[in-house]
């Protein structure tokens, strides 16, 4: 291998770094529950469990990865996460997987998320 080749192999394990990074990032999802109380108001959205439930979840570009399922709260009972509806075609293959509240911004009635659909759909599965 040329030091040609050496250069552009390691430029490009620098550039995937935080990508693969942003992937390994998990949310300990012991203890948290599926929010009951449709009225509750999750911080810092300022928006209600029901209004947050089915909220699209989209990338940087616009470009839609799923949609919110759930609202998850800790055991102190406080919004902590969502499921988001990933994959699949047409319904068949879809799962839930757990994205943390500190991830997502707000943008015209859509949450808005610092990541791609291939590392949405790498996380971790949500299982009631």
């Amino acid at each position: 291998m040329t030091l040609k080749h050496l250069s552009l192999c390691a430029a490009a394990v620098l550039a995937l770094a935080p990508l693969v990074a942003a992937a390994q990032q998990t949310v300990d999802v012991t203890g948290y529950k599926e929010a009951k109380d449709d009225d509750m108001v999750v911080q810092p959205f300022n928006l209600s469990v029901d209004e947050i439930e089915d909220m699209d979840v989209k990338d940087m570009g616009g470009e839609e990865i799923g949609e919110v399922e759930e609202v998850l709260t800790d055991g102190s009972g406080q919004p902590v996460a969502v499921t988001v509806e990933v994959g699949g075609f047409l319904g068949i293959g879809e799962r839930e997987v757990v994205l943390g509240l500190d991830r997502l911004q707000v943008a015209d009635n859509d949450f808005v998320i610092d990541a791609d659909k291939a590392m949405i759909e790498g996380l971790p599965d949500w299982k009631e």
